[in-house]
């Protein structure tokens, strides 16, 4: 009788429905920003300068994102989620001339102030993959783009705005439902293969054309910091 309910139980056990693999929900945030400072100088062939621009601009970007049904063990895949963000504009173009008590070309001056928030020109992303033991996530901030018709000039570094975070998968197993792992990530805080350029050379000097050069001295500089949580959904 005994090997009979051993067969029994062995057949039920083999019946059974495997436990349904565990899902987590990623949370991404974080908040940033970009300061730019650029001087042009238009120089004739004489050496003399004509004419120059003045740039110093500030973007100030924040976000929040989330995608839920991530399954460690399922095949690598891209999301896209909506998300809330919060973003700033601000910052001065001015035209003059060279020096205080020169005079700039006719209809070259002026003087202009921006005050204006970020439009968004794509959502936040997601890829994820397992290698080996780890899981390891890639993921980008919304990207962020200077609304058009402001004067103002500036191309934010979105490339930037992005992050990896790697966990062990055994410790995603332990966690409990609704608890979570929190990583850190951000521009102090770099992730599994990010390079981050937080001062950059933005000149773009030219060579004579038609009498003219141009000078330019750029600097940009770039800070974020954020975090990636890993929570427990089942």
């Amino acid at each position: 009788m005994v090997p009979v309910v051993a067969a029994l139980a062995a057949l039920a056990a083999s019946g059974a429905p495997a436990a349904p693999s565990p899902t987590y929900t990623i949370a991404f945030q974080g908040n940033g920003n970009e300061h730019q400072v650029d001087l042009k100088q238009q120089i004739e062939d004489t050496g003399e300068c004509e004419a120059a621009e003045h740039v110093d601009v500030t973007a100030t970007v924040g976000w929040a994102a989330s995608w839920s049904g991530l399954r460690p063990d399922a095949r690598a895949r891209r999301s896209t989620a909506a998300a809330t963000s919060t973003s700033r504009f601000t910052g001065t173009y001015v035209k003059d001339a060279c020096e205080s008590d020169e005079e700039a070309p006719p209809g070259w001056d002026s003087d202009v102030s921006c005050d204006t928030t970020l439009t968004t020109s794509s959502p936040p992303q997601l890829a994820a993959t397992t290698r080996g033991q780890r899981l390891v996530l890639s993921l980008a901030a919304p990207a962020f783009a200077v609304r058009v018709g402001t004067e103002c000039p500036l191309v934010v570094r979105n490339d930037q705005f992005a992050a990896h975070a790697a966990a062990e998968l055994s410790g995603l197993r332990a966690l409990k439902r609704g608890a979570a792992l929190t990583i850190r990530v951000g521009t102090s805080s770099p992730g599994p293969g990010d390079r981050y350029a937080t001062v950059r050379d933005c000149s773009a000097p030219t060579k004579p054309y038609d009498g003219y050069r141009t000078e330019d001295h750029c600097e940009d500089r770039l800070t974020w910091s954020g975090t990636v949580k890993i929570i427990r959904a089942r």
